[in-house]
């Protein structure tokens, strides 16, 4: 299948729902054929950017995937919302919701030839963000052995996006200790900490600063980068109502409800 076709067959899966199939030819493990669909169909989107998801940011994460280093996916502003909201969600892509922190940037990061230090992406950072990702996955078979081209090509699995409220007095807090509980219908259903990811949320930053620089993209200011998971792939079906607890940092809050027909409603203009 080239680029273009499983570019649009991913996009229209995600829009319309159903399934594309896997792809089988050798090179169907290149992480950077998996970036060229991705570019493919932000073109096909034509949607304003709001920041960018980071997925497999844990060994157990990568293991999944077959995949053995983070991945990035554009987010688009009509998959973004404000907790608490309700979320329509497609049926059959093995749905799942993770808790993560997110980043919210006050100064851009231009593509450049030198290395980001710590010091200058957090200089540019404005914002600690409590966020909630849903995730899904377009291809048939689900997330079993998707492998690693198949996972950055469908947008690292990127569905809808939920903030909290943004902190902005956070540097001294270590994120690596603090505490995140998910609940599903008011249970506890998962637990973890900022080390979950790389061991530090920050150094999340720091990789994908320099990712995004050596592919040529920009962090722009007012965009949002989330870390990656610190409670693990949570199913979801429709009428799950998740909560998100970060202690001081605040709660995130969303349920999902069921959509037959199609997510097109949400690209009109103004919503």
């Amino acid at each position: 299948m080239r680029i273009e076709d499983l570019a649009a067959s991913l996009w229209h899966a995600r829009i319309h729902g159903g399934k594309v199939p896997r792809v089988t030819r050798p090179n169907s493990t290149a992480v950077d054929e998996g970036y060229a669909v991705q570019r493919q169909s932000e073109r096909l989107a034509h949607l304003p950017r709001v920041g960018w998801k980071v997925g497999a940011t844990s060994s157990s994460v990568q293991a999944l995937f077959g995949i053995d280093e983070p991945a990035t996916a554009p987010m688009f502003k009509p998959f973004c919302f404000i907790s608490p909201k309700t979320v329509p969600m497609l049926m059959d892509q093995h749905t799942n919701v993770e808790a993560e922190f997110a980043f919210q940037f006050g100064d851009d990061l231009p593509p450049r030839n030198l290395f980001y230090d710590r010091e200058e992406i957090l200089s540019a950072v404005a914002a600690v963000i409590p966020a909630i990702e849903i995730v899904s996955c377009r291809f048939e078979g689900g997330f079993e052995q998707l492998g690693a081209m198949q996972l950055v090509a469908d947008m690292t699995a990127h569905s809808a996006f939920v903030k909290g409220q943004p902190t902005r007095v956070w540097k001294d807090m270590d994120l690596r200790l603090h505490h995140v509980v998910l609940r599903k219908n008011n249970r506890i259903v998962a637990e973890g900490t900022g080390a979950n990811v790389l061991g530090d949320p920050i150094a999340v930053l720091e990789w994908t600063a320099n990712h995004l620089s050596k592919m040529g993209e920009p962090i722009l200011s007012g965009e949002v980068v989330t870390t990656g998971t610190c409670t693990g792939l949570i199913q979801a079906s429709p009428g799950d109502r998740f909560v998100a607890d970060f202690g001081e940092l605040g709660v995130v809050d969303v349920t999902l409800v069921r959509e037959d027909k199609s997510l097109v409603y949400l690209l009109e203009p103004g919503r």
